[in-house]
């Protein structure tokens, strides 16, 4: 149940903070793709989509997720969000955070296809963000 995935409180008004951090991580993402770095790339898109997480999390709800796993907060983000199309992003958010133990704590180097897969899929996410806290 969501209702117990922990939470830590925050003022509302910091959510452009944590969306600062997103589109920054975002535009790093794109560079490092460009540059071939691809394993910076990845995180760096993981890394946009745990803060957009995060800032829709602040500016709807003032929470974010204190909790260990980051998929907690696609729960909490689908409990507050109640939108039609907050399940269908909440997906983009699942697969790109499903790679991060993988591309983050094993000896695994990220390709190209990789990379640009997680992009995509950043990309909806990050986009969608924007269009509901700019």
């Amino acid at each position: 149940m969501t209702g117990k995935i922990p939470r830590k409180t925050r003022d509302k008004s910091t959510y452009s903070l944590y969306f600062k951090k997103a589109k920054q991580y975002y535009e790093v993402m794109g560079l490092c793709i460009k540059e071939e770095k691809y394993d910076s790339a990845a995180l760096n898109g993981i890394h946009a989509v745990i803060s957009s997480i995060d800032a829709l999390l602040v500016f709807k709800g003032g929470v974010v997720s204190s909790s260990m796993r980051h998929e907690d907060a696609v729960k909490i983000l689908k409990e507050i969000w109640i939108r039609k199309d907050t399940g269908e992003y909440s997906v983009h958010a699942l697969k790109v955070l499903k790679m991060k133990s993988i591309f983050e704590y094993t000896d695994m180097n990220v390709n190209r296809e990789q990379a640009e897969t997680l992009a995509k899929h950043v990309t909806r996410f990050v986009e969608w963000a924007k269009r509901l806290i700019e």
